[in-house]
């Protein structure tokens, strides 16, 4: 029987797949670049653990000889398979949550996570690293935008951006070394004053929305829109692991 939590995930994968699809920002390819650079590509297998849409894939493809997917949602899964090329027979879906996976005793050569939402305890991420020969986290630890952010009176997951800062204690606290790398985007988008008022519409009265709009746009139909978002790579290195050898 599914849980809340994936039924949420299996109900929301179309949309998600629809807002990872429309990102503007190259992450999966700068991602990429720099393991490249830092010699931890290519690599004969590579677990992408909370896999999601499959995001990634494309980017690490032509460097890995085996891409484990897993996630906890079937329609993820489902995704991945309908919309990720593999002409070379590379990639591999597993259905299997958070649990399950760390109780599995079986080593990888890399384990991947991007905004994996179930690490939040220092046990899951001590069983990751022990799961691995090199441990890849990589979450959003800043983001800002200039439109819609200052009159948004919703809860963000402010603690979520704070992540790293909080494994990054818990692994000094083990005395277990890892290094980080962050990644910063800029970009522009012009929003209209229709789209403005649909995303606000339940959150002000009519005539306060208005006044809000006025102040935003004046006289223009649209104005633009800035947003700024810092990603960081926390790479986590098990020099006790087999001792793995890359393509």
């Amino acid at each position: 029987m599914s849980t809340p939590e994936e039924i949420f995930w299996d109900e929301f994968a179309v949309e998600y797949a629809e807002i990872q699809a429309e990102s503007q920002v190259p992450i999966a390819e700068d991602l990429v670049a720099y393991l490249l650079e830092d010699n931890l590509l290519p690599i004969e297998t590579i677990v992408d653990f909370a896999a999601g849409s499959g995001k990634y894939i494309p980017a690490f493809y032509p460097f890995v000889d085996h891409y484990l997917a897993i996630d906890f949602s079937r329609e993820m899964l489902k995704i991945i398979l309908a919309q990720t090329p593999d002409h070379q027979g590379k990639i591999i879906l597993s259905h299997k949550d958070q649990q399950a996976f760390l109780a599995d005793p079986e080593v990888y050569p890399c384990i991947f996570m991007a905004m994996n939402p179930a690490l939040l305890d220092w046990p899951s991420l001590l069983r990751f690293y022990q799961k691995t020969a090199c441990l890849l986290i990589l979450r959003v630890v800043d983001e800002s935008e200039d439109l819609f952010q200052p009159w948004d009176k919703r809860e963000e997951a402010v603690q979520d951006l704070h992540l790293i800062q909080t494994y990054k204690r818990w692994l000094d606290q083990a005395h277990i070394a890892w290094k980080s790398h962050q990644f910063e985007y800029s970009y522009m988008e012009e929003i209209d004053q229709e789209t403005f008022r649909a995303y606000f519409c339940d959150d002000y009265p009519a005539s306060e929305l208005a006044d809000i709009c006025k102040k935003t746009f004046g006289q223009k139909m649209t104005v633009k829109s800035t947003t700024r978002i810092v990603f960081e790579l926390l790479i986590i290195p098990n020099n006790g692991s087999s001792d793995y050898s890359r393509t």
